[in-house]
């Protein structure tokens, strides 16, 4: 040993404070120990409280929900009970509109003829006397009628006019009257025949869309 080490070895302390350890070392482990296990169960009490907490919410959402879900059937159940109370009426109203369409569909190609001939016959009867007409629409279900001229729009109606005259009949002041009808689609010269001075001229006359009555159009629309 050295001597600096003796002296220090040697000196003396004044106002010290005497320390000594006299514990076995087991006793303060086992208060670390128990310092520990006081920790985990406190972070174990913790979780339990936090895991407590999260369950009571859940519960309480769930019955929050469960009460607008029953507050909701109990106002769709108001509702169809309000509604078995109008039942008769939607279904008078089911059968009006039904009836309706049905009318609509039977005479989605009705033409009144007698507004529509009239100018018709009025124009070839100026020049002769009319023997016959012939006057033709497709019924509903029935195929649409053919065109005699593929230039002309598809006819909704044809008239098949007859008309004898006493002389050379004129068919093209005929046709240029007919052009000028809003019903007008089409004019074709079938035949001309004499036969003792008198002339019988045939002409076919096609009808556009606008010989369509519709009178049950604004109907179908309401």
């Amino acid at each position: 040993m050295s001597r600096s080490r003796e002296r220090d070895a040697t000196a003396l302390v004044l106002g010290g404070i005497p320390r000594a350890h006299l514990m076995p070392l087991e006793v303060a482990q086992s208060k670390k120990d128990a310092a520990r296990r006081r920790g985990l169960i406190s972070i174990v009490a913790l979780a339990a409280i936090v895991v407590a907490a999260g369950v009571g919410a859940s519960f309480w959402f769930a019955a929050q929900a469960e009460a607008r879900l029953a507050e909701a059937r109990s106002a769709t159940e108001q509702l169809l009970a309000e509604q078995l109370t109008y039942s008769e009426v939607l279904e008078v109203r089911g059968q009006l509109s039904g009836i309706l369409e049905q009318r609509v569909s039977v005479t989605e190609r009705e033409i009144l003829w007698r507004d529509i001939a009239t100018p018709y016959l009025s124009i070839v009867s100026a020049d002769g006397v009319l023997e016959s007409a012939t006057l033709t629409t497709a019924a509903l279900g029935d195929p649409a009628l053919l065109r005699q001229d593929p230039l002309r729009t598809q006819p909704v109606g044809t008239m098949v006019l007859t008309v004898s005259t006493a002389g050379l009949p004129q068919p093209y002041r005929w046709l240029r009257a007919f052009e000028a009808l809003p019903t007008h689609g089409g004019t074709s010269l079938d035949a001309i025949t004499g036969e003792e001075g008198f002339y019988l001229t045939t002409v076919t006359v096609n009808l556009n869309v606008q010989a369509l009555s519709g009178r049950l159009t604004d109907e179908a629309g309401n």
